[in-house]
């Protein structure tokens, strides 16, 4: 139990230096060109390294994900494995599944992630985004960080991130350049 204890009390000790950074513009961004698809691939293999059984199903488009992009790639892996964590973690449905689209439109790339679960009440969906929400009738522990670090690393890498109200399930979009 203290080794655990540690081990989460060091993630939230990671995850407020990591938003203190980025709030305060401090972080130099490693721009690097990479494909969208293995961002993806790299982002869906970590968010797996640590689920116990089947959990949860991805779906993804993959003749979509060739796009070349030209960004942090590091940082957009973060926002990434967040998002996935995330529908891992709180989809509710009996068979979890998360569907990743990908679309390009007016120079900027378009990717929802879009999982079958209850989603997010209409409530809580205007406070996921800052720091230290959390929805309360979540049984899944956290500090309520991911979700605010997923919009700072997004503003810096000049594109958005935001939830989709009115899908069946919990729903965002993180909507970047396709060049940054």
């Amino acid at each position: 139990i203290i080794h655990d204890e540690a081990i989460r009390l060091t993630r939230l000790l990671d995850d407020l230096l990591d938003l203190s950074v980025l709030e305060n513009g401090q972080v130099s961004l490693n721009l690097r060109e990479a494909r969208l698809s293995e961002v993806l691939d790299r982002a869906v293999s970590a968010a797996a390294a640590d689920e116990v059984g089947g959990g949860l199903s991805v779906r993804r488009d993959r003749p979509r994900e060739g796009i070349w992009l030209h960004t942090d790639i590091d940082r957009l892996s973060q926002v990434f494995i967040n998002l996935i964590a995330n529908a891992r973690k709180y989809c509710d449905a009996d068979h979890p599944e998360l569907r990743i689209s990908v679309r390009q439109e007016a120079g900027r790339v378009v990717i929802d992630f879009i999982d079958n679960g209850s989603g997010i009440a209409p409530e809580a969906q205007d406070v996921i985004f800052e720091k230290f929400s959390r929805v309360s009738d979540q049984k899944a522990g956290g500090a309520g960080l991911g979700l605010a670090i997923c919009r700072q690393i997004m503003t810096r890498l000049q594109g958005e991130i935001a939830y989709l109200p009115g899908q069946k399930g919990a729903a965002f979009r993180v909507i970047m350049p396709s060049r940054l």
